[in-house]
């Protein structure tokens, strides 16, 4: 469905509650609300998201939006790995818009299908290249915990369907504090203003 959307939240009724007031403004778009626990273990989620913090803190929405960051907004492969792994998948993918790459790397692991605790230790045991790449962020299924012992163990993600990030639902708090989170989020970022 092209014109779907995801408002993630750290929990379920910011979602829900995100989820409204995002709808009523974007009437042709079918939304969907997720905490990001729920939208990490969807299968069918919508790959374009609105990050919607809960608004309770600055401090506690700027931690949101750095976990958000680090398990959902994972740059495409470098064009020349891309390329050759478009040579090995089925073709009929729906054309992307520009997306952020990862730099260049000569070699890398690619991780069809679910990613779970067991296949990454395995792959971290096994493999040479600390450079996965999986088909979306959405189908890697593993906790905070083992997500931060494979990054100090070096392992870089990308995606060959990255997570498209639309907007950032924020208060005007957070909004003001762009300063602290602006390096967490894409270049450029919309930032659609949330109700006190």
């Amino acid at each position: 469905m092209p014109h779907s959307l995801a408002c993630v939240a750290p929990g379920r009724r910011t979602a829900l509650l995100a989820a409204q007031t995002v709808a009523a403004t974007l009437p042709k778009t079918h939304v969907e609300a997720f905490s990001l626990a729920g939208y990490l273990a969807a299968a069918h989620a919508p790959d374009r998201i609105v990050l919607c913090p809960a608004g309770l803190s600055t401090v506690s929405d700027l931690r949101f939006l750095g976990l958000a960051a680090r398990r959902l907004l994972w740059p495409a492969p470098p064009r020349s790995l891309r390329a050759a792994i478009g040579g090995i998948r089925p073709h009929g993918e729906r054309p992307r818009r520009a997306e952020k790459s990862a730099p260049g790397r000569a070699s890398a692991l690619l991780l069809e299908g679910a990613v779970g605790p067991s296949r990454a230790l395995s792959a971290l045991a096994a493999s040479s290249p600390r450079d996965w790449i999986v088909e979306s962020a959405r189908h890697v299924r593993i906790s905070a915990r083992l997500y931060r012992t494979l990054a100090q163990g070096g392992v870089r993600w990308s995606a060959l369907e990255p997570i498209e990030l639309v907007a950032l639902y924020a208060t005007p708090a957070l909004a003001r504090a762009s300063g602290k989170w602006k390096a967490l989020l894409p270049p450029r970022t919309r930032v659609w203003i949330a109700a006190s």
